[in-house]
Order: structure tokens, then sequence, then C-alpha cells
């Protein structure tokens, strides 16, 4: 079987799933633009286009790409943006798309998703023939914006164990490269440094934290970091007389997150919406306890005080959590271990893989339904809509 796989090339989530379903014996080319590393993928690529006629030329290729490939099924990763446009406008069938989150909850966005972004996401949603979501919580999202029909499979994806498993020795060498003393104990902050993320409640908990714990230290990572949001979180640690116990430690490398998680005694995640997010399914692949904002979004993974504990949204609430763990070893190891057991579980990626095959399989030989001719209609405007975003 030949799958076309359309997504962000520089997520490492697209590169993991399109190597993980190569693995499972499907030949993959993923065609996107920018940088990419996946390995075990045929990847094509091209330069993003900073003019209309490299637009029109990188369009172009992107579509010969998809096209000579001669797919059985084409795979979009993210039921949006302009990569989901130019997945329409190929017009390969069937069409499975696995929705992101921010795809479909306009909270995530400053300002909403704007008109024609909305109108991008329903074309890609009504057009697929197969839905997946990592979070059964995402469905009402996805049936408030498209008419699915039902045609939604619940798929986690989750981590390959191979690659997230405690690694003291990996976790002792990055601890040195980033200037930790032993005694240091480490709160991590894994999300994006922005503002949907809640990283200025966590830096406002750690004075709390640091009068129970002193030697206690927030590391925040910098990946996509919204400058403004960056200077704003420097600043409020500076005037809470803890800059010297918040450090930022840049983007850390894909590589190097098995490591990161094995050194922190803690992981805090609080963002304001979410789905189930790899970071969560990675830090407790490796056994580290994780403290999450109180959304509904987990509980079909989680127990509070059971795999994770949970906090409302103020720096009282999540500094609360944090002292507990770093105090007590018996909650620490009880809470890391089964977290690590619920990621065995549910959210084994060669076993999400193999399933996700599976779904291609039984997709491709099932006949197609008649109400595909009355949505190619839009496929103009989809192309105009490329032009106008």
């Amino acid at each position: 079987m030949r799958v076309a796989v359309v997504g962000n090339g520089r997520s490492v989530h697209v590169a993991a799933r399109s190597a993980a379903v190569a693995a499972q014996g499907v030949e993959a080319r993923l065609v996107t633009l920018g940088p990419v590393v996946a390995p075990g993928v045929d990847v094509r690529t091209r330069e993003i286009p900073k003019s209309i006629p490299a637009a029109v030329a990188a369009a172009r290729s992107f579509l010969d790409d998809l096209r000579s490939f001669a797919p059985d099924l084409l795979h979009l990763h993210y039921a949006g943006g302009k990569l989901g446009t130019m997945a329409l406008v190929s017009g390969i069938r069937p069409l499975v798309v696995t929705v992101m989150g921010g795809d479909v909850l306009p909270e995530q966005h400053p300002g909403g998703l704007s008109t024609l972004e909305r109108r991008n996401t329903r074309r890609i949603l009504e057009t697929a023939d197969l839905v997946l979501v990592k979070s059964d919580r995402l469905r009402p999202a996805i049936e408030a914006m498209a008419r699915v029909h039902g045609r939604i499979e619940t798929v986690r994806w989750g981590i390959d164990p191979g690659v997230f498993h405690r690694d003291e020795g990996a976790a002792a060498a990055l601890r040195a490269r980033l200037g930790l003393v032993t005694d240091d104990r480490v709160v991590v902050s894994p999300r994006l440094l922005a503002p949907l993320y809640n990283v200025d409640l966590i830096v406002e908990a750690m004075p709390a934290v640091l009068a129970a714990a002193p030697s206690a230290v927030l590391l925040v990572t910098e990946y996509g970091a919204d400058s403004a949001y960056r200077e704003r979180i420097v600043a409020r640690a500076a005037s809470l007389g803890i800059a010297s116990r918040v450090r930022l430690a840049g983007s850390i490398p894909h590589r190097d997150m098995p490591a990161l998680y094995s050194l922190a005694d803690v992981v805090v995640s609080i963002p304001k919406s979410d789905g189930l997010p790899q970071s969560l399914f990675e830090a407790m692949a490796c056994g580290t306890p994780v403290v999450l904002g109180r959304l509904a979004a987990y509980d079909e993974v989680v127990r509070e005080g059971e795999s994770a504990l949970l906090a409302d949204f103020t720096p009282a609430a999540i500094a609360q959590p944090v002292i507990r763990l770093l105090a007590d070893a018996t909650l620490h190891a009880r809470i890391g271990n089964a977290g690590r057991d619920t990621v065995a579980a549910v959210a084994s990626l060669p076993f999400e893989a193999k399933r996700v095959v599976a779904l291609y399989r039984e997709l491709v030989a099932s006949p197609r339904p008649a109400r595909r001719h009355a949505l190619r209609d839009g496929r103009a405007l989809d192309a105009l809509s490329l032009l106008l975003r």
C-alpha cells in the first residue's frame, strides 16, 4: 500500500507518525514545506515560498510530488492551513485526516479562527473519508464545525516506548549541559512558550514552591517562543526575586526530550485549552509525575491522585501539588509508575500505527460514497483561498 502524507514537516509528531506507519510495511511519502527529518520515509519538500510566483511554483511541485506517487490514500495531519487546502486541491481520495486540536478549537488561536480558515477546516472535515482524533473530547468540536456523519475514530497515536523511557545516564549528561547541580529539584514546563500555555502562572507559583523546597528550579523550554511573552516571563521572575531559580532552556532538541523528562522531578502543564498532548504521554512514559490544569480533556486518560495531580488555574493551586510531589517520595513514585503503566496501556505508537494501517486497508477496500461528487464543486474556491490567506 502506498500512502501519501501531508503535514507540517517541522512537526516531530507528523514525522514520527509517518515513520511508524512506514514501519508497518506501508510505502509512505511525506510531502511538505520547509526542513524535515523523518527517518524511514520518502520526504519531498521545498522552501517555504516568500512571493506569489514562488508560491505558485511550490504549489505545482507539491501537487506533482503527491500525484506522481500514485498513492492508494492520502493522510493529512491537521485539518486546516494551506497544507490542508493543498491536500484538498490534489483531489486524491480516499482522504484520512488527523485532527490535532488547534484546527478545531478556536480558543487556541488569538482572535479565534478566521471565516476563511473555518471554511477551509469545514471543507477538509466534510471531504474526509475518515477523521482520526486523539481525544473523544474533541468529537463535539468537530461535529459542531462540520457534518462528519460518524466517520470518526479515536486514535491517540501515543509514543514509541523504544524512544521515551527513563534514562538516568542521559538525564545526568543533560543536567550537566544545562548547568544544573545534583541537588536541584527540577520542575519542567515542556510546552510552547506562549500565552495559551499559562507559563506565567507556573512562574508565579514558584515562590511558594521555593519556600517549601529551596532547591527547586523551574526549567522552561522555549520551543515556539512568543518573544513578547518570553520577556514577560523574564520580567516577572525578576520582580518576584526568583530569577536565579527560573531557567530558560532554549529549544530542547526532540532527541533530548527523554533525557529532559528523566531529569525532571515534576512536569507541569496547565494550558487554557488542550487535547491529549504528546508531552503528557512523553513525560508519563519516562515515569515523571505530571501536574495538569483541571481540564476535562485529560479525563479519558488520567485519574486525579492516581496517574497525575490536577490543579486549578491559580499560582497557589499549582504550587500545592508540586510541593506534595517534591516532599513525598512515596506519592512521587506511585504517580510516576501509574503514569508509565497508563501510557503502555493506551498510548503505544507501534500499536496505534498498526490500527491505523488496518483502517487504511478497510477504507481502500470500501466502495466510495456518492457524496464525493458534490464536494468537488468547491475545489476552485479551495485553490483561490490559498491566495487569500
